[in-house]
């Protein structure tokens, strides 16, 4: 049985919401039967009780989302790590914001995978690439309704909701001029929702040797129909299976916040440099970025770091070991792929079409076209091409 306070705080949570709001507060609206309340960074805090950085601001001017995945990787390797705990006492931690928004594209986590996420077939009839990014997380759909944020900072100084946080107090008072009844919060899956519990940010975060970064989207004016496309695995009518130890995405009911780009990032840049800088700070470094504007020490990481993200090999090579199922409508088995390093590494099957064929198939790229090769029923050719 709940506690009194426990009945009192979910009776009168929707009643709370509007007056904790005003008082500079965000509410978790998404577990109201334990009614968690978070202080948010509200920017009228005093500079000197501030934690000051040393910081830097990147907007992204370019819509590629290999270049941006590619510059933020960058910045990331050139980021010092922190040894110490401590700075010396003339020195500030440095903290690098990156603003960027991507064309049309499936971003997944580093060890999901991709044929488990997406459906592969749209992404391929729409002509939208699927990309591996460096961190963990779930799949995103991103497009130019769609703005992306990544903060880097010392690891000791990481706190998986204190930009979700900043995010929240520097974008309620933009929806609200626009009488809009939008109030973000975050909720216990450190995702930004709306009043609602709607989903509007996921976020994703890096820890490595003393410096870590913590990125995320966020949902202005995106197409949520094409994103419940592309994002949803729907494969013959449920008559096949993707098994394996990859990280998997949970889903969630989404909405955009209905501002636009150049509001996010005015909003952000502005919460950024009010939490951050001090007042007789007037030395912000803010750089805009595209592909013509990297200099030719930057190019060459840049340029490699894009190659790469736009492999075959990483994006679904580097999917960890699965089993992919295929059955009959009949819900008979018919195949199962063993797949490694986005190679078959082993087939089961007791249909003669890929029982005799299993010399051919294992130790071949799990890519459609190169699998249906080795087929020669037409209907297995064209079931293969559309899932693989």
């Amino acid at each position: 049985m709940k506690s009194l306070g426990a009945r009192h705080a979910l009776a009168s949570h929707r009643a709370s919401v509007l007056r904790v709001f005003l008082q500079g507060y965000t509410v978790d609206t998404t577990a109201p039967s334990t009614f968690s309340v978070r202080r948010q960074l509200i920017s009228s805090t005093p500079s000197n009780q501030k934690k000051l950085y040393d910081l830097e601001i990147y907007v992204s001017k370019s819509l590629s989302p290999y270049f941006n995945l590619s510059f933020e990787d960058y910045l990331f390797k050139q980021f010092p790590a922190y040894r110490s705990e401590h700075t010396s006492c003339t020195e500030l931690p440095k903290k690098v914001l990156l603003l960027y928004t991507n064309h049309r594209s499936v971003i997944i986590g580093r060890n999901q995978n991709p044929w488990r996420e997406a459906n592969v077939q749209s992404l391929r009839a729409n002509n939208v690439p699927i990309i591996r990014r460096k961190s963990g997380g779930g799949t995103v759909f991103h497009d130019e309704g769609n703005a992306n944020y990544s903060v880097m900072m010392p690891s000791k100084e990481f706190d998986r909701d204190e930009h979700a946080l900043l995010l929240c107090s520097a974008l309620n008072p933009v929806l609200s001029q626009k009488r809009e009844q939008t109030l973000l919060s975050v909720n216990e899956r450190h995702d930004i929702v709306d009043q609602d519990a709607r989903k509007v940010s996921g976020s994703a975060y890096k820890l490595q040797r003393g410096k870590a970064y913590h990125h995320g989207t966020m949902l202005l004016n995106s197409k949520l129909g094409m994103l419940s496309k592309l994002l949803h695995h729907s494969p013959d009518g449920g008559h096949e299976e993707v098994e394996g130890p990859g990280v998997q995405s949970v889903r969630s009911p989404v909405s955009n916040i209905g501002i636009s780009n150049e509001q996010f990032t005015d909003a952000i840049i502005h919460a950024f440099k009010e939490a951050y800088t001090s007042a007789r700070d007037n030395t912000l470094k803010i750089r805009y970025v595209d592909e013509d504007s990297i200099t030719k020490e930057e190019a060459p990481d840049i340029n490699k770091g894009i190659e790469e993200l736009q492999s075959w090999e990483w994006t679904f090579g580097s999917t960890p070991k699965f089993l992919h199922r295929f059955s009959m409508e009949d819900s008979t088995p018919a195949v199962s792929f063993t797949v490694v390093g986005g190679t078959i590494a082993d087939l089961e099957s007791d249909l003669p079409e890929f029982a005799e064929k299993k010399d051919s198939l294992v130790g071949i790229p799990y890519r459609g076209a190169e699998v249906a090769s080795q087929i020669d029923s037409k209907f297995w050719k064209q079931r293969l091409l559309r899932a693989i």
